[in-house]
């Protein structure tokens, strides 16, 4: 549209000069052909002139609905810049407000944590003292029994028949595992401390000879005599002293040889747990074991009453054999004497004192007497 205008007006201006250069340079006509010409181009300046006016207008339309639109566009980028920058104005002021809430809750948390460091020294100074300590071990095992298992399983303070008391006992059905809590944190401390390699491996000899001791004082508490396993517990209450111990190897000191051969199985928090668990498994196996040795006496017992029966019985059906064997002599005998007597009873009496008796009447009697003892012998 701008070149259209621009191309219209360069036109009425060649126009307009070629007109007066035209007019300047014709040879004088006379008026009325002059006053045509001027007419006429007058016209072809008027129509030109009209073109440009238009082309001025349809500039100004076309503008304006150009301005109006890039107006529009402007105004909904600057909504959407606006509403873009209020949200993102209202996310800041919720992270500035949850930052603001977490740095206080940071505060309070320092502010906590201050407060359990002094705790904890003073608990430091507190366990120095060697009887406070092994308390302090005694009560955290007293929270591990209970957590893990039920009441009336196990016996804190258990005293044996010897006036020894040890920490702890757990009943397996009629046997006991004991356990003894120990806590050498005092060498341990010492061991945590040393400044170069030489004090440390002086300080970690002093610390094992230390777990050595605690290791043959726990093994004193292994009495089957008072129905204890044949073994004990070491339970060590951190973690950390407790990898000091025995995790880590010495070469100078087998510590873990030193507890196989007292007997003696050493336990952290999380050991002692899973440790009772396998003895509760062994000692049922036992128990399962014993329950089959007993089943298996009952079986031989059983095995020799029946023994037993077979040779009664045995012999009862001896004597029904030769009970038989008598009942059917005596039936034999009663029917020749029951024959003898039919054939005395049809002889005439003259001649039955001529005919002999095929038996006396003892040996009749006897006959019948022997038939009915045999009747009465036991089976």
């Amino acid at each position: 549209m701008d070149l259209m205008v621009a191309v219209a007006g360069v036109s009425l201006l060649f126009l307009v000069a070629g007109a007066v250069l035209w007019w300047r340079g014709r040879p004088q006509a006379s008026a009325p052909r002059a006053s045509a010409q001027l007419d006429a181009v007058q016209q072809a300046m008027h129509s030109n002139m009209t073109l440009l006016q238009q082309a001025i207008g349809e500039l100004g339309t076309s503008n304006a609905q150009a301005i109006a639109d890039l107006r529009g566009e402007v105004q909904r980028s600057l909504g959407a810049t606006e509403q873009q920058l209020l949200t993102q104005t209202g996310s800041t002021q919720r992270v500035l407000g949850e930052l603001s809430q977490q740095l206080g809750s940071l505060g309070e948390q320092s502010a906590r944590i201050g407060e359990l460091a002094k705790d904890i020294g003073s608990l430091q100074d507190l366990l120095r003292a060697p009887k406070l300590r092994g308390g302090f071990g005694e009560l955290l095992m007293e929270r591990l029994l209970e957590d893990n298992l039920p009441v009336g399983s196990y016996e804190l303070q258990y005293a044996y028949r010897n006036g020894l008391r040890v920490d702890a006992v757990v009943r397996f059905s009629d046997r006991l595992v004991p356990i003894d809590a120990k806590f050498p944190i005092e060498s341990f401390n010492a061991l945590r401390d040393a400044n170069d390699d030489t004090e440390r491996k002086s300080k970690r000899r002093a610390f094992l000879q230390q777990v050595k001791r605690h290791v043959d004082a726990v093994s004193r508490y292994i009495s089957p005599e008072d129905g204890t396993v044949d073994f004990a517990f070491l339970y060590v209450p951190a973690e950390n002293v407790f990898y000091e111990c025995l995790i880590r190897d010495d070469p100078e000191i087998d510590l873990w040889t030193f507890c196989n051969e007292k007997r003696v199985i050493p336990a952290s928090p999380n050991t002692l747990v899973g440790y009772l668990r396998v003895v509760s498994l062994g000692l049922r196996g036992l128990a399962m074991q014993e329950r089959t040795r007993e089943l298996q006496r009952e079986i031989q017992r059983a095995a020799l009453e029946l023994g037993r029966f077979r040779d009664q019985h045995d012999q009862l059906g001896k004597h029904l054999v030769n009970a038989a064997n008598k009942h059917a002599e005596s039936v034999r005998a009663l029917d020749r004497a029951t024959d003898a007597v039919t054939a005395l009873a049809r002889t005439p009496l003259a001649e039955q004192s001529r005919l002999p008796l095929p038996r006396t009447p003892d040996e009749l009697l006897g006959d019948a007497l022997g038939a009915a003892s045999v009747d009465r012998e036991p089976r």
